[in-house]
């Protein structure tokens, strides 16, 4: 794992020297630092020569995984051939994770440093460039990557549509957003950064299409499961004295920002004689001064908890089966995607 990292991390640097008499040096600065933010590759191996553990970037090796997953055992050694598609993977995560922190009003680094408009501006910048990576590769003769910078660019639009329908829904009213509009909401915003890196992985490969397919669907159930999980976690009761330590540095929670999560919109669209707490809390714009406790039980007496927790086990059950079919046809594949296969 170590070796496919490092091999990543020296790719990735390669491609931002290119930049390098093109851009001025502040504004490579600043796309540095969005890429060494935790969890990505840079910040992985700034940390591990520093004798420091810190997770492991995981975007990029979905990229890896996938292209060893789609190919016989005995050509898995060429995993070097999908390092374009790794690396425009983790350049654009890194785009959208401030995208993102700006769009929810998320604590962000990179904004907090450079302010609002430079972060923004260094993040579309490196949009553009999680695409050129993949160009470059392909006039450099790696063809496969020009389907996988069509992937690229079909996951940047679904990503983009799902956010968009997060912030509208926000601002619906308490029945107007259904479970399932809630869960294809999801599934175009976190379903599709993994559906698209696990596709990106099996065209690099030069995979048939019936596995290529199989990659896309079981990194778009994987996307679900981290979200709704993630989802549950958020509006769970918690610990008084955990949330009182975090107040001041964690984001803004699900209720907060009135967001139409599934254990939120089930319990919206509870039918009883009286509204319950979180109806009437989410009949108004949030106002600083809510018992968020009691709005996170009534989440679990309503039965947005169980709800979300019976969704989340279809889901395991079809990424399992998934999984499964993929295995059949290339047989490794479930080793491969060992790292990830925790949440199928």
């Amino acid at each position: 794992m170590e070796e496919v990292i490092t091999a990543i991390d020296d790719a990735l640097k390669a491609a931002l020297r290119r930049y390098a008499e093109v851009l001025t040096p502040s504004l490579i600065t600043i796309g540095k630092t969005a890429l060494g933010t935790p969890g990505k590759v840079m910040h992985w191996r700034a940390q591990t020569d520093a004798g420091v553990a810190a997770p492991k970037p995981i975007w990029p090796l979905f990229v890896i995984s996938a292209y060893k997953a789609a190919l016989p055992a005995h050509e898995r050694h060429t995993w070097r051939e999908a390092l374009s598609a790794a690396i425009a993977i983790e350049i654009m995560v890194a785009a959208t994770d401030v995208i993102d922190e700006w769009s929810d009003g998320d604590p962000s680094f990179v904004i907090e440093k450079y302010g609002a408009g430079q972060a923004l501006n260094a993040a579309n910048l490196m949009l553009v460039m999680s695409q050129q990576v993949l160009l470059w590769a392909a006039q450099e003769g790696n063809m496969p990557a020009l389907q996988a910078l069509g992937a690229l660019q079909d996951l940047l639009v679904e990503a983009a549509v799902g956010q968009h329908l997060d912030m509208l829904y926000e601002g619906m009213g308490l029945d107007e957003v259904t479970p399932q509009m809630s869960g294809e909401m999801s599934d175009r915003k976190a379903g599709a950064l993994m559906s698209g890196a696990l596709k990106m992985g099996g065209l690099m490969a030069g995979a048939s299409d019936e596995i290529v397919e199989l990659l896309a669907r079981y990194g778009k159930r994987l996307g679900g499961i981290a979200q709704i999980a993630n989802d549950m976690r958020d509006v769970l009761p918690q610990e008084s004295d955990e949330a009182d330590d975090m107040a001041t540095t964690r984001p803004k929670t699900d209720i907060q920002r009135r967001k139409r999560t599934l254990p939120i919109v089930y319990t919206l669209r509870e039918e009883s004689e009286e509204p319950n707490l979180l109806q009437k809390a989410f009949s108004a714009p949030y106002s600083g001064d809510e018992d968020e406790d009691s709005l996170r039980q009534a989440i679990v007496d309503a039965g947005g908890i169980d709800f979300a927790t019976r969704v989340l086990d279809l889901y395991q059950n079809d990424a399992a089966e998934i999984l499964a079919q993929l295995e059949a046809l290339s047989p490794g594949a479930r080793e491969e995607l060992a790292l990830f296969s925790g949440a199928g």
